[in-house]
This record gives structure tokens, sequence and C-alpha cells, in this order.
């Protein structure tokens, strides 16, 4: 092959187990991307890795564990990124095969909007990934986990999904209408109304993090979030620019409100705003989002703001 990789991200989910069954229907496809001088990546279960294994020898073909694919969506994201990067060639197309297994680690949220970025974030890779996913493992979730995929691996290749959705329809269906949180009717741990100092502000929020469930990187990664959502809102919105902070023993909660006309993106931060380049700057939301669990826009109450919320859910018990 002569030229650059062939660029797009393609998406492919097969129902199945993880075991020689699902590995006969994959192979004669790992095949053919092996043989246009591409590479094979098993990041998946040992079982399935064990089978593709068996019917793929020779070079090109690459196990590597599973787990920085896995956990919060921000984690995750990175993950295959850094997969990628390590893999990927110029001139040839990487064929990467996960599967389903330990997805509940994270949660069943957490795993399906990995899968529906994944569409966004990885749009320009040249990428053939293969989900194998166990209707045991995903229970009642099973069309939402399709819908993530656009293309359904059958006997002929790859086929067009009909019932594929958006990214951002997926992770609209995750957290419909994300309103008003029930710690939001508690007192606030922390409340500063028209932030002035960005830094008081950091202060104010690292020593209210200090007593709580977060680790000292987990709240400093917070307080950073904190400070980039502010500092947008302060570029891009109307002020005053509000915060209420809840710090609880199961999880932390923050609130950022503007009286500007706000967004309803649920892709925005998912990505620096200009590309890998991050010189140019317009990062602030993408840092955020990879510094926390959940981070959703709406509407004030009555339509007179936006706010922001950001959730931490601990890892720590």
């Amino acid at each position: 092959m002569s030229g650059t990789a062939p660029v797009g991200y393609v998406h492919a989910a097969r129902l199945g187990t993880a075991g020689p069954d699902t590995a006969a229907a994959l192979a004669p496809v790992l095949r053919a991307g092996l043989g246009a001088g591409g590479s094979v990546v098993l990041a998946c279960s040992a079982p399935l890795a064990a089978a593709l294994q068996d019917q793929l020898p020779g070079p090109g073909v690459h196990t590597v564990d599973p787990a920085p694919l896995q956990g919060r969506a921000p984690d995750a994201l990175a993950g295959y990124s850094a997969l990628l990067d390590r893999f990927g060639g110029t001139r040839s197309r990487v064929q990467l095969v996960t599967d389903s297994v330990g997805l509940l680690g994270p949660g069943m949220a957490a795993w399906l909007q990995t899968e529906a970025l994944l569409n966004h974030v990885l749009a320009d890779r040249a990428v053939d990934h293969f989900c194998m996913l166990d209707e045991a493992d995903l229970g009642p979730e099973v069309a939402r986990a399709l819908a993530c995929h656009p293309g359904l691996l059958g006997g002929d290749g790859v086929l067009d999904n009909p019932d594929r959705q958006d990214p951002a329809e997926v992770l609209r269906s995750l957290w419909a209408a994300p309103g008003p949180d029930p710690l939001e009717t508690t007192r606030p741990t922390l409340e500063v109304e028209d932030v002035v100092s960005l830094r008081d502000l950091r202060r104010a929020l690292t020593a209210s993090l200090a007593d709580g469930p977060l680790d000292p990187d987990e709240a400093g990664d917070l307080v950073l979030a904190i400070d980039e959502v502010v500092s947008n809102a302060a570029e891009h919105g109307v002020p005053p620019v509000d915060v209420r902070l809840w710090v609880t023993e199961q999880r932390v909660l923050c609130v950022v409100a503007d009286r500007g006309q706000g967004f309803d993106e649920p892709l925005a931060g998912y990505g620096p705003a200009h590309g890998r380049d991050l010189s140019v700057g317009g990062m602030g939301l993408w840092l955020a989002r990879r510094a926390v669990d959940r981070m959703t826009t709406a509407p004030l109450a009555h339509g007179d703001g936006c706010v922001v919320r950001l959730v931490i859910d601990p890892r720590t018990a």
C-alpha cells in the first residue's frame, strides 16, 4: 500500500458469547485486514483473545490488557486514544476487537456513554472496531447498546445498522432532562455568589473538599474542572456566575450558573475545541470532562440562564 491510511472510524457490533463461535465469525474479517497490511489489536477478555489467536497465527496480531479501555468514560476514551497512538500506522488500518465482559465495573451508563462517544472522538481515526456483545452482560440494555454502533457484523461483513443513534441522542437518553439534583434541595457545603476572584474560589473549594470522600488528586482535578467551567461562563456567559458545592460521604456535586443563553450540546468538551493543537486554547470543557464522572448543561429555572452540573462518584468507600 502507498500513501496514507484511509481515515474514518468503523464501529460495528455483534451479539454472541466471548468464545470460539464468535472468534470463528470474526476471524475472516480480521484476516482480510491483515492481508491488506493492517494490524489486529485484541483488547478483549481472555477467552475471546485466546480463540482469536488460535485462528490468526503470525505477525501483526497484538494482545493487550483491556483495563485502560474500561472505567469512567473520560478515562476510557483517553485509553482508546493512547492505544491507537501506539498501534496506529500511517499506511494501514487497525482492526480493534473489544467485548462486553467487565463492562459492569464502572456501571452500564458509563459504558454506554463511552461506546456512543467513540463515534465522535475517534471519527477521523483509521480503525475498524469490532465490539462483541454478550446479551447476558447487557440485560435490558441490549437495544441501546446496539444503537451505539453504526455497523453490525454479519456473515457478509459490516452492514449499516438501521437502529443506530447519534452520540448526542444516546447521551440525552442516559441523562434525560438533566434537571436539579436531589442534593440541591439541601444546604450546600459551599456557596459563592457572583464569583469575583478565581483564586479565592479555588482556595474555598480546596478547603471544602479536604474532609470529603475524594483523595487529594481527585479533589485537585475537581477544583481544576470547576475553575475551567467558571472561566468559560465568565467569558461566554452573562454575569453573575454563582457556584454551589455539595460534599457528602458518597458523592460530590458542583453547580455553576450564569445568566447567559447557555447551550444544549452533550458532545461539547469531548475533545479540545481546536482538535489536538492545545496551544490555541478552547480546551476548558475538555479538561473539565476529563476530571469528572458526569457533566451536564441545562437552562436555569424559568429559562433565565444556564447551569452546568459536575458530579464525581467517588471511587473510595
